[in-house]
C-alpha cells in the first residue's frame, strides 16, 4: 500500500556506513533508562532498547560485524515499532489502515510497518471487523448517524467494503434505522417552525437527514410522518 501521509525521516539501516569492530561499552542511557547506548571502538555507535541488548548478548568485548550491526539495528526498529503501535491502540481503537498511517508518519519503513501490524492484529489488538462493528453501532445509538454516513467514515478509516456491508447488515438488524429517522426528522421538524414555507421547512429537514446518513426513501418517511397534518403538496410537486 502507498503511503500518502507526511513521513518523519528515521535512519534505515540498509543506507548506513557501517564497520566491522568490538563493542568497548554498553552504558545504560539516563535520560531513557529502558534503552543502552552501545560504543564500538570506543566511539558512540547506537541506541539499544534494553531488552534487545539482553537478548543478543551484547557486552564488552563482542565483535560485530558490520551486517550483524545492520540486523541489530533492524531489530531496534520493529522493537520501536511495535511499542508505538502498542502505546496507539492504548490510547484508542484503530483499523488496521489507521495504525499504517500512523507508523508511517513516524518514518518506519513499510515492511515493519506491515510486519507490526501483522504482529497486532495476531494478537487480536487490531480486528476491522470487530472496530467496524463497534463504530457503526456506537455512532448510531450516540450520535444518530444512518447507513450512508457510517459507511463514508468508515471508508475513510481503511476498513473494507465487504467488512463495511457486513457491519452495517448487522445493525440495521439489530436497530430500527426507521425509528431513529423519524425520531430526527420530528426534532428538525420542530426546530424549522419559524420556517413559513412548508415546502422549505421539508426541504430542509430531507437535507438534514439525508446528511446524517439516511436514504432518500427513509429520510422522506420520516419528514412526511413528522410533517403529518400539515397541508403542502410538496412530494406531488415535481
Amino acid at each position: 500500500m502507498a503511503f500518502l501521509t507526511q513521513r518523519r525521516e528515521r535512519p534505515d539501516p540498509a543506507d548506513l556506513d557501517l564497520r566491522d569492530g568490538t563493542v568497548t561499552r554498553v552504558a545504560q542511557q539516563k535520560k531513557d533508562p529502558e534503552r543502552a547506548s552501545v560504543f564500538i571502538d570506543e566511539e558512540f555507535a547506537f541506541g539499544l532498547a534494553i531488552d534487545l541488548v539482553i537478548q543478543s548478548g551484547l557486552r564488552k568485548g563482542v565483535t560485530l560485524t558490520a551486517e550483524q550491526q545492520r540486523e541489530l539495528l533492524t531489530q531496534q526498529e520493529t522493537y520501536a515499532a511495535k511499542a508505538s503501535a502498542l502505546a496507539s491502540l492504548n490510547h484508542r481503537a484503530r483499523t488496521a489502515d489507521e495504525l499504517r498511517q500512523s507508523l508511517s508518519r513516524k518514518g518506519f519503513a513499510e515492511a515493519i510497518v506491515e510486519d507490526t501490524v501483522a504482529h497486532v492484529e495476531g494478537l487480536g489488538l487490531v480486528d476491522d471487523a470487530a472496530f467496524a462493528r463497534a463504530f457503526v453501532r456506537d455512532r448510531f445509538n450516540g450520535r444518530g448517524y444512518g447507513p450512508a454516513r457510517l459507511r463514508q467514515d468508515l471508508i475513510k478509516k481503511g476498513v473494507a467494503r465487504r467488512t463495511i456491508d457486513e457491519a452495517l447488515a448487522e445493525l440495521a438488524e439489530a436497530e430500527d434505522l426507521g425509528a431513529e429517522a423519524r425520531e430526527q426528522a420530528e426534532k428538525k421538524w420542530r426546530s424549522l417552525a419559524s420556517e413559513e414555507d412548508l415546502r422549505k421547512r421539508k426541504k430542509k429537514a430531507m437535507d438534514y437527514l439525508v446528511r446524517r446518513g439516511f436514504g432518500f426513501d427513509t429520510a422522506r418517511d420520516a419528514v412526511d410522518a413528522a410533517a403529518e397534518g400539515e397541508d403542502d403538496a410538496f412530494w406531488d410537486a415535481g
